[in-house]
């Protein structure tokens, strides 16, 4: 599935469309992701004429929306590319989701704008941390319907990695949805607590849970 589409390849109709749906889907996706990224830098404008520091001040709040959104970006790329080297197939409803994912991450540079134009920590901010938030869920919803869906994931796929990845997409909406009512400069004290929890999870409690049940989620 990793080869180039190429209509000179010999194969079964059924093998071709299989392939072609998958291609075509990754294609889209890697290139959604890359636009989203890149316009968002180009989002960025300091204020001028002030020291260094007095600029990176006034940006903060700027600053930090870039930063955020382009590790949660990258992590969601990271989801998104590692499922999919996992995958035998796609299915209409893992279509839907990833255009739906798709959709989202392609509104980021915008949502970041409105960050940028109105240099707030209230309404813009949380209409950035909503759509980052809920573009988390989707992530999650996905890997949670690959793992659901048997033929999806090839059999071979570690039951210690598929709960890994569940538990990692499910704490990205956790992380980002206290940012509706926190305050910007009160977010590290929810921020922290949870991240280290979403650690505490993958590092002790997944490895524990997959040693006794080695089946789980195989498919």
């Amino acid at each position: 599935m990793a080869e180039a589409e190429s209509l000179a390849q010999e194969e079964p109709l059924e093998a071709h469309i299989r392939r072609h749906n998958y291609d075509r889907l990754l294609m889209l996706s890697d290139g959604v992701f890359a636009i989203a990224t890149t316009l968002a830098a180009i989002e960025i404008k300091l204020p001028h004429g002030e020291t260094l520091g007095a600029m990176l001040s006034s940006g903060r709040t700027q600053l930090i929306a870039y930063l955020l959104s382009f590790a949660l970006t990258a992590v969601f790329w990271i989801q998104h590319r590692d499922m999919f080297a996992r995958l035998k197939r796609v299915d209409q409803p893992l279509t839907v989701l990833t255009l739906a994912l798709l959709c989202l991450v392609a509104a980021i540079p915008s949502a970041i704008h409105v960050v940028y134009a109105e240099g707030g920590t209230g309404a813009p901010f949380r209409y950035y941390a909503l759509l980052m938030g809920i573009i988390g869920l989707i992530s999650f919803a996905m890997w949670a319907y690959v793992l659901a869906r048997k033929g999806l994931l090839d059999p071979a796929v570690p039951a210690e990695f598929r709960l890994r990845r569940l538990v990692t997409t499910g704490m990205a909406p956790l992380i980002l949805f206290p940012a509706l009512v926190v305050p910007v400069d009160r977010l590290g004290f929810v921020i922290l607590p949870i991240a280290a929890l979403a650690l505490l999870v993958r590092r002790m409690l997944v490895p524990w849970i997959t040693a006794r049940h080695p089946q789980l989620f195989s498919g």
